[in-house]
Formats: structure tokens, sequence, C-alpha cells
């Protein structure tokens, strides 16, 4: 069964040095004193640990230890230019784990343009956006991504491991999601942005901010767009003065709805000996009630933004294995 759970930075430490592959979450007072080895992380302090333990801590790591059958890791860096190849260098059989701290010149390229990168969901690749210390100060926090390939934390770079599996395993990416499309107003753009000012409420151009003022919106709660049948989040998180803050862009030609929850949709399974890794947005922590409701099998660390081969917001991710078929 794949280890999922807190540690100490000294048995942390110790997994690295008798050569474990893992994936690990923590402040980075805890992961910049980790030895090199095969390993990736990024920042946070919040986690949950089977049953619903809602832990916020800056002096243990969340580790994630890679199956035994594992073929072989390979940890690369990314930057803004480089992110794009992403998906080709993604393994044929296994998948990626990619870690890129918020707003960081990686992320902002990946979260606008990631389809259209070569070889775009060819492969599974997933993974987080590296938070600070709260939902409430993002945008002041330092956030990083670091690895052991020489342990160098970065604000302005991404890190990926690159996992091979053997042949008669295969890897399956999942997306938990129980919001769906309210029955309101569609919300469509004629820009992309992360930062909203205009929009066309039911064809009317207005502003964004003041509609949601009148109808009484409250952040937090997403926009859904259905892309192809899948139901993607975009998150609001704030309203100030005539712009709307977003936690991933938005997109023209799309038609965005305020969520309602899909009360028909079961929590996932969490805890599985197939389960390889999850992660959970923070906006998903911070509300106890959902916590309760839709996440008492998580163990994994929460994020800043969901990666399932686009950049996501207030969903859960998590990779599954299985056996090939033959």
């Amino acid at each position: 069964m794949t280890m999922k759970k807190l540690f100490s930075q000294e048995e942390t430490a110790s997994m690295i040095r008798e050569g474990k592959h893992l994936l690990l979450a923590g402040d980075i007072g805890v992961l910049s004193g980790l030895p090199e080895g095969n390993w990736i992380g990024g920042t946070t302090t919040f986690f949950i640990q089977r049953p619903s333990q809602r832990i916020n801590s800056t002096d243990k790591i969340f580790v994630c230890e890679l199956p035994e059958y594992v073929v072989k890791t390979v940890i690369r860096e990314y930057d803004a230019a480089s992110i794009r190849h992403i998906y080709t260098d993604a393994p044929e059989n296994g998948f990626t784990v990619l870690i890129m701290p918020f707003n960081s010149p990686p992320s902002r390229e990946f979260a606008f343009n990631a389809g259209s990168f070569s070889d775009f969901a060819a492969r599974p690749v997933c993974g987080w956006v590296a938070g600070g210390y709260s939902k409430a100060t993002i945008l002041t926090d330092k956030c990083y991504a670091a690895s052991g390939a020489g342990n160098r934390p970065f604000t302005d770079k991404a890190v990926a491991m690159h996992i091979t599996f053997p042949e008669n395993k295969y890897a399956e990416l999942c997306i938990f999601n129980p919001y769906k499309q309210g029955t309101g107003d569609e919300i469509t753009f004629d820009y992309s942005s992360m930062i909203a000012k205009d929009a066309f409420i039911n064809g009317k151009k207005r502003n964004l901010a003041a509609y949601l003022r009148e109808t009484g919106f409250v952040p937090n709660v997403p926009f859904v767009a259905n892309y192809a049948g899948a139901m993607l989040n975009v998150e609001c998180f704030a309203i100030e003065n005539d712009e709307v803050f977003m936690a991933a862009p938005f997109f023209p030609g799309i038609t965005y709805k305020i969520s309602e929850i899909d009360g028909n949709i079961a929590d996932p399974e969490l805890t599985g000996s197939e389960i390889i890794f999850s992660v959970t947005c923070i906006v998903n922590y911070m509300n106890p009630d959902f916590c309760e409701r839709y996440l008492t099998k998580m163990n994994g660390p929460v994020v800043y933004g969901e990666i399932a081969y686009q950049l996501l917001n207030q969903t859960t991710v998590y990779v599954t294995s299985g056996d090939v078929q033959r």
C-alpha cells in the first residue's frame, strides 16, 4: 500500500536516504533542510489526514511514497519557456507530477496556454500549485517548489517528477468535483484574464463586479464551465471595486455559470492501495462541512490550485494505478 501521511523532517530525511521515491509537501523551513534524493515538493502548511483531520503545521511534512514497482523517476525543472515541454517529457507509461509556485512565471504560462502545448493531455500530467501560509496572504507570501536534485527551492521555477510504470501497470488521473453549473445567468467573456472587469451577462455587456454584488454573490463560490462534458471550476476569490479576481484564467468562447452542489455525487474513495496520491483545494479545507461530506477519506496536502492536465480550482485530484489486462 502506498504510504501517505505526515512525518517529521528527520523521519522524512531518513526515507530519502533509503532511496525512496517521494512526493512531499510542507513549509519551506522543513523542505529546505532535506537531503538530496528522489523527491520533489511544494510549500503548504495545510493537510487533510484521514479521517477528516484538518491539520495546520509548519514542522511536519506530508509524505507520499511512490509504489515500489515504479521503474524510474526523472526530476526536471521548468521555467516559463520550457514548461511547454511538460507533456512531451511525460513518460509513455506512468504519469507526471508537476509543482508550480503560486503566481510564478511558469504557473502563469501554464494556466493560460497549457491547452496549446505539444501533446497536451496525451499522457497523465497532474500536481498542484504551491502556496504560503494562508489564502488571505497568498499574494504576498513566498511560495516554493523544491526537489532533491540539488534541493534548490524556487519561487520562479516549477519542478516535475516523471514517473515510469512497468508494462503491466497503468496510471489513471481522476478529478472529483461536486460542483455543477447552476440554473442562473450565462456569463461569457471576449478576452482571457484572471482579473475580470466587463463580462456579458446573457449576452448583455456589464461590469461583472457590479452584477455579482447585485445578485448577492459570495466569493469562494466557483464559476463552472462545461468543457466537452467535464465540469471545471474557476474560483472567484475576491471582488474589489470594479474588478473580480479569479484563481485561474477564464477564456473567451466559454459559457460560465455560478455553481451549485450536485447532491447526487458520492465522496471519492481515496484510501485504497491503488490510490497513489491526492491533493485538494484550500477552499475545500476552509469549509469543515465540505470536508465532512466529501473528504472523509482524504490523505494529502491542501493546495492553491490543482493540476489535472490543466490548472483547476476547488477540486480534488488523485491518481490511481491498476493492472493491465492482457
